[in-house]
């Protein structure tokens, strides 16, 4: 009898031991792993000195690094060894990276210093650099400081903002020296695990810089690697010319000029006057659309980390909703932070991101449904991207602190509609005016990192800026923190507008700091160029406001391009047209050279060879406007997903 009762528990035992096996088994499978490391209390060790250059050396096939040069936006990899301080790191994935620096040098045929990303373990499961799977090596284009990407992590950093490890590198290739980089930890399952305390939740890297739907948003490392993009495939030719720009035509021309310049003026004093706002492809701006996930997939596109599921992302769905309607906004956004990261973007002015229109250069982490924002790519904060007027750029509102309108940015324009959050928002530009720019510290740091880098400079064999133009824009950067400091002291004490431009004086002269033109080397290492004497700080151009843009179409969509009148080149010019643009135009980029956006034609071409332009054109011409003015070709990335 008793063994009877022993081999039926023992019988039901054993069940149980099954089940619990395979629960054991799915969950190994499924679960996400999840550090023991409570959070904020992580042992992860920071392996990147930013008190000292790095020294990095990579070798690699001369044929492989020539094609990784002549291909640099398929963004593929081909496998080198880096020696980072002495230490040999083997079958590394090495390629060049970016968006708009990564067109930039591609179309210039005097430079081909590209970032780089650095992927241990590409080729070689489980390598990292102690830790660290992949960095980024940054060029530094558009900065004659040097110093705007470190300073402004720096500043992040004072306000309790998660930002990734960095460090100065000297790089040289194949013996020969290459230039002073700045290595930047990419933000992976390492970071948020130091950061955070564990492997808990999901981040995404939402990018709406998007080029004929090619390409999927996010930086990730380890989902795979991503297909070439290849060339753009040619415009098909358009054998129907222009429209002469005679009678009727004419008239409604000349009536669209006085119109829009009309518009113009009345918006001359607006914040949102300056940039394109684009708009935020696939729910990049973090604008309510639906309930659909298909209408936020440039987010849902960009998740980092693989184990993330559809219903993971129904929370990125929740967040938007409430935040829009501004309801139970503490239950999903972490506000204080998000607040402190606004703070920052907006004491330095930096539009290439969120606040700018592009609503790109972030990362969103997610944790128990609650939301982060994390900085990114910061060569172009200090006023770098789309501002030419040094004024404006000195006096950028406080409370308005977007291009455009805050409804298209509702991450910050929400939360400003509440007076708690807006005091708390205002007490860290405080604590930024009172604990880093007024007590002498950005001056120390500008001093200390010149120290730090100077040399390397002076020798920086594929340098944007010559030496001259780095020691002038270091002056310029005290006179940016100065002036910017008593402009955010007065738009707190109500001394000067917080919405609209105020009117503080200046003597920056913002073109000294670098923006979106740079001061070449030719690709041999020679000797840079003298700067150019420009009164504009971007050479090729500052990209048009939504509205100049308007006014250009307008005048371009009804009139033959190759009989402009006197009076429409004069518009024009005033919208930032000028006649090297006109041309370009009119020859369609096909005569020599590189035509914008690789080898894509921008107008139709008729049989005597010349390219015209006609209405089935215009949006064509929208595209290419903005990247020969702004000096930018959105090359969409494919782009390797956790």
């Amino acid at each position: 009898m008793n063994n009877l009762i022993h081999e039926k528990y023992m019988g039901r035992i054993s069940i149980i031991a099954m089940l619990l096996a395979v629960v054991f088994m799915v969950s190994a499978i499924f679960i996400k792993p999840t550090s023991k490391l409570s959070n904020n209390n992580s042992t992860i060790k920071e392996v990147l000195n930013k008190e000292k250059v790095t020294d990095v050396k990579i070798e690699i096939n001369s044929a492989d690094w020539k094609w990784l040069l002549d291909n640099a936006t398929k963004e593929e990899y081909r496998s080198g060894n880096i020696t980072i301080n002495g230490e040999t790191f083997h079958n590394v994935g090495i390629r060049p990276k970016g968006n708009s620096s990564l067109s930039m040098v591609a179309s210039d045929d005097k430079t081909d210093r590209f970032s780089l990303k650095i992927d241990f373990g590409q080729y070689v499961d489980g390598q990292t650099y102690h830790g660290i799977r992949a960095l980024a090596l940054n060029n530094i284009i558009s900065d004659a400081t040097y110093m705007k990407e470190y300073i402004s992590y720096d500043v992040f950093s004072l306000l309790g903002v998660s930002t990734p490890e960095y460090t100065y590198t000297n790089i040289s290739v194949n013996g020969k020296e290459w230039g002073l980089y700045l290595a930047v930890e990419v933000i992976d399952e390492r970071f948020v695990e130091k950061e955070f305390g564990s492997l808990e939740g999901n981040l995404y890297k939402p990018d709406s810089m998007e080029m004929n739907g090619m390409g999927k948003a996010g930086d990730g490392v380890a989902n795979g690697e991503k297909p070439p993009m290849g060339d753009i495939p040619k415009q098909a030719p358009n054998e129907n010319a222009a429209e002469k720009n005679t009678g009727e035509n004419k008239e409604k021309a000349e009536e669209n000029i006085a119109e829009n310049k009309e518009k113009l003026d009345q918006k001359q004093n607006q914040p949102g006057n300056i940039g394109f706002n684009k708009g935020g492809t696939g729910g990049s701006n973090l604008k309510y659309i639906d309930d659909k996930q298909s209408s936020y997939s440039t987010i849902k596109e960009s998740k980092v980390f693989k184990t993330t599921t559809d219903k993971d992302f129904d929370k990125v769905i929740d967040m938007i909703k409430n935040l829009n309607n501004g309801k139970n906004i503490e239950k999903y956004i972490d506000v204080k932070e998000v607040l402190a990261y606004f703070a920052v973007n907006t004491f330095l002015v930096n539009l290439d991101s969120y606040s700018g229109g592009m609503y790109h250069n972030y990362y969103l982490y997610e944790k128990d449904g609650v939301f982060q924002i994390l900085p990114w790519d910061l060569n172009m904060s200090f006023a770098g991207f789309n501002m030419n007027d040094s004024k404006k750029a000195i006096n950028f509102p406080i409370d308005t602190p977007v291009t455009g309108n805050l409804e298209d940015a509702p991450l910050i324009g929400k939360l400003l509609e509440v007076d708690e959050y807006k005091k708390i928002y205002h007490d860290y530009l405080k604590k930024l005016v009172d604990e880093y720019f007024n007590n002498g510290k950005f001056e120390e740091r500008i001093n200390s990192l010149d120290n730090l880098i100077s040399d390397y400079v002076k020798k920086d064999a594929t340098a944007f800026y010559n030496y001259e133009a780095y020691k002038k824009s270091l002056s310029q950067l005290s006179v940016f923190g100065k002036d910017r400091t008593k402009s955010i002291q007065a738009q707190l004490e109500g001394t000067q507008p917080s919405t609209t431009y105020g009117s503080i004086s200046t003597t920056l002269n913002l073109s000294e700091l670098g923006g979106m033109s740079h001061d070449k080397k030719g690709k041999d290492g020679g000797e840079n160029k003298e700067n150019k004497e420009d009164n504009n700080p971007n050479n090729m151009g500052a990209m048009p406001s939504q509205e100049n843009m308007k006014a250009a179409m307008d005048i371009i969509q009804n009139t033959n391009i190759e009989e402009l009148t006197s009076q429409q080149k004069q518009r024009l010019k005033e919208l930032g047209v000028d006649e090297n643009m006109i041309s370009t135009l009119k020859n369609g980029g096909a005569d020599g050279g590189k035509p914008p956006m690789g080898n894509r034609n921008i107008a139709g071409k008729n049989n005597s060879g010349v390219f015209r332009l006609s209405k089935s054109n215009i949006v064509e011409i929208g595209v290419s406007l903005i990247v020969l003015l702004g000096g930018l070709i959105f090359v969409r990335k494919f782009k390797r997903r956790k």
